[in-house]
This record gives structure tokens, sequence and C-alpha cells, in this order.
């Protein structure tokens, strides 16, 4: 009794918590067949912690190393550049993605990557149909992690916009850090775009510029990375300027512009039109073991050294990631919205 006591205080201290910091702590880990409606990140006020939500993804090469950024789009399917991870696209063995909203009770908060979907019509080093869906072999597990919603909106010169990173690809300016940053931006007209760069640079179809910050340490500009609007992902960084000069714009591939060969590669993934990579993979035992991390280069020191998490997060996660059934049956008659109904259709 006692212990039940205990847990339901926990219960009940979290829902607090979460309800004054607007927080999003889910029920269970991602599985295959969780509904990306049931998991959908709500925007920045609703992150838990200091992270900025559950679906901003790191991709590590074969090495460990930070190769990407990406967004969290399905259970098994992250969204990147394609001028980004098409130098890693046929040396996978050991690559993998990792998330970077966690707490010290998600175990597994990575996944190998399986392929590398790329549009036929992408050219490397050029701008046309610059995205890729990267699939992986299992999904990102972790209470916090959710996916982010495609954009629906227009990009129009002005909108204030949301960009992610970690400095990997402006290191002639400061060193990368090993937490995800964000910056402000600002989209820029097309014809001032192109006029700004002449013809040392040409624009693709699928292409949108941004305004960068005039300070060069606030320019954030990794390859892949996320540009958001709201809570929608809406462009992916694409070939730039970088930020060793600010007064040239950062240009990103336009999310609305290539959201069929996105949504199209799903569904030939879900059918099975897409099959598998045929690369061996490691056997592992029939009784479950725990699985072995990427080499650690990022993602040992992330874990020690990112404020990502908070403490008292983190203990409320692990007592939140206990079992929790006695607790929600209890519960049912008396605390709307708890019930084992709820409980289970939440995956």
């Amino acid at each position: 009794m006692r212990g039940l006591s205990y847990q339901l205080l926990w219960f009940l201290v979290l829902q607090i918590y979460l309800q004054i910091g607007h927080g999003k702590i889910y029920k269970r880990s991602v599985s295959r067949k969780t509904p990306k409606e049931r998991r959908t990140w709500g925007g920045m006020d609703t992150n838990t912690g200091p992270n900025f939500g559950g679906w901003l993804l790191r991709i590590l090469d074969s090495k460990g190393e930070f190769a990407c950024g990406g967004a969290y789009y399905a259970p098994l399917l992250a969204i990147t550049s394609a001028n980004c991870i098409y130098p890693h696209r046929n040396n996978l063995h050991g690559a993998a993605v990792e998330g970077t909203a966690f707490s010290k009770c998600d175990p597994e908060l990575y996944s190998e990557i399986d392929t590398v979907h790329i549009p036929e019509k992408f050219i490397y080093h050029k701008r046309f149909m610059d995205v890729a869906l990267v699939r992986l072999k299992t999904p990102i597990k972790g209470l916090l992690t959710e996916f982010i919603k495609l954009c629906s909106v227009d990009l129009v010169p002005g909108m204030s916009m949301t960009v992610f990173g970690w400095g990997f690809d402006s290191m002639e300016v400061q060193k990368p850090t090993t937490h995800p940053r964000s910056a402000e931006v600002t989209m820029e007209a097309i014809p001032t775009c192109r006029r700004k760069y002449g013809m040392s640079l040409l624009l693709a179809s699928t292409s949108v510029c941004v305004k960068q910050p005039k300070n060069s340490n606030d320019c954030l500009y990794d390859g892949g990375c996320p540009l958001i609007y709201g809570n929608e992902l809406c462009g992916i960084v694409s070939l730039g300027s970088q930020c060793q000069n600010t007064s040239y714009p950062g240009i990103f591939t336009n999310i609305k512009r290539v959201v069929t060969f996105i949504t199209e590669t799903e569904e030939a993934i879900r059918s099975g039109t897409i099959l598998r990579t045929g690369r061996k993979t490691t056997k592992h035992p029939k009784k479950p073991m725990p699985r072995t991390q990427p080499k650690p280069s990022l993602l040992q020191i992330t874990k020690k050294e990112t404020s990502t998490t908070e403490n008292m997060l983190d203990t409320m996660v692990c007592e939140f990631s206990r079992p929790m059934r006695t607790v929600t049956q209890s519960m049912t008659s008396t605390t709307e919205g708890y019930s084992e109904e709820r409980t289970n259709s939440d995956l």
C-alpha cells in the first residue's frame, strides 16, 4: 500500500508540474505502429524542460561523428538534406540517428539507419529537390520523443521563422556546441536573394531564402537542420553561404515544394513497394539484450554535458516510466483522462 501511495503521489506531482510548465511526457515510447497524429509536437511552449522538442534529431555517420541535422517525421522516418546525407549513403554500417530530448531513464534514444531515400531528380551539389528520407531500423524510443508536422502554410517575405543547429558547418566562426541551439530568422524574397548572390549561386524552384542574423555567432546553418514556423517543419538547410558572411541569405529547401516526394515515399515504404536494405545485419540472441550504443564521440558527450533535460525532470520521467497500471486503474473512476483505455490508446 505504501508503494502505491508513493507512485500515486509522484503521478499527481508530475501532472501539476506539466500543467505549470506546459510540458509533454508520453506514457509510452514510440513503436512502429504509433500514429503520427497522436504524437505530434505542439510547438515551443509544449517542450518538456529546456529542450527544443522530441522531434529534433542528430544524424551520426559510421564513425559516430555529426553528419546532419534531421527532423523526426514518422516512427521509422527522419527528414534531412539530400546534399548533406549523400556522401554517407553507401557507408551506413554503424550510422545512426539520435534524439535530443531525453532523460536518464530513456535507454535507447537512437536508431541505426537502414536506408536513405533521395529523389530521382536530385543532383549532388545542386539545390533542386534537396531532401532525403532516412529510414530507420527501429523507432527512436523515449518518453519525450515525438513527431513534427509538415508545413501547411505558404512562406512569404517577412515571416519570422526559427532555425536549429549545433554550429558544425560554421566552425570557422565559433566552436560547435554539444547541445542544439536555435535562432530567429526572417524570410527573404526570392528576387532579392537572387540579386544578392548574382551568378555565383543559382537557386532552384524548391528553394527559399532567409535573412541571416547580422552577428555570425548567432548564425546556424548545419546541413539538414530544420526551419520551423509555429509547430511545423517548413524548411531544411540546403547549400548556401554558411555563416562566414551573413550578408548573404541562408538557403533552405521549401518543404511544401517537396511534400509529394515525402508522402509518396512514405506510402511506398508502408505498402512494401520499397523494400528494406539487403545489407547483412548483426544477429542478436533470442533473449533480449541491451543494445550497443553508437560510437561514443557525440552520444556520450551529449548525455554528460547537454542542458537538454533538467535533473528534476529526470526524476519525474523515471518515476513516470515505472509500471503505472495499478495506479491508473485505481484512478479511473476519479481522474478523467487517466483510465486504462486512454493509456492503451496513447502509443
